[in-house]
């Protein structure tokens, strides 16, 4: 099997390619609904959570008071820091066992922080989904209902895209044409290949 990394900023429309990719067939790990799903299951990350910050990070259902964590968090590098530190390597694991019940030849795990959590030694290759700025500012205001300042920050907070090229495989243009499926049968077709060779 060939583990995938599909990643891209916000507004790119990774979670739009994930959903392709997984409607030809492919598992897609989505890590922030798993990360969601753990923090509200996993024993282990309850735990530290609780050690951090307290019984009330969880609601009395077992579920996390999310903007309880939002608000201790926001600002603050260091809190956030530790979150990160307690779920990405439950995240981490959970993908592992994943991918061991998998019996697709390619595998994709999509994060939008991927190079920012230094997760990109779990895979065998990465994708890189681009778009240019103003359709990701576009997509996030309609999507989001916020202000073009607030999408400028949140894209300024996030590892430059020029960057994670240098560090992708493979990259898929996404500026709202139909250029878009051609690009990721392409690149399917090139893993397949790719995976042929080595089996």
């Amino acid at each position: 099997m060939l583990k995938i990394g599909l990643t891209g900023g916000i507004g790119s429309g990774k979670s739009t390619i994930a959903k392709i990719i997984a409607t030809l067939g492919y598992p897609v790990y989505i890590s922030d609904f798993k990360a969601s799903e753990l923090i509200n299951r996993d024993e282990e990350i309850k735990k530290h959570l609780i050690e951090l910050f307290g019984k009330d990070i969880y609601q009395p259902d077992g579920n996390l008071d999310k903007k309880r964590l939002a608000g201790i968090i926001f600002n603050d590098k260091e809190a956030i820091k530790q979150v990160n530190g307690i779920v990405h390597p439950a995240v981490t694991r959970d993908f592992m066992e994943w991918c061991s019940a998998q019996r697709r030849p390619l595998l994709f795990f999509e994060s939008a922080i991927l190079f920012e959590a230094k997760l990109e030694n779990l895979f065998d290759y990465i994708i890189l989904i681009t778009t240019d700025l103003e359709t990701r500012v576009e997509r996030v205001i309609s999507r989001d209902s916020t202000t073009r300042e607030k999408v400028i920050e949140r894209v300024n907070n996030q590892m430059p895209d020029e960057i994670k090229q240098t560090k992708s495989d493979f990259v898929i243009y996404n500026n709202n044409d139909d250029k878009v499926i051609k690009q990721i049968l392409s690149i399917i077709h090139q893993l397949n290949n790719i995976h042929s060779k080595q089996v």
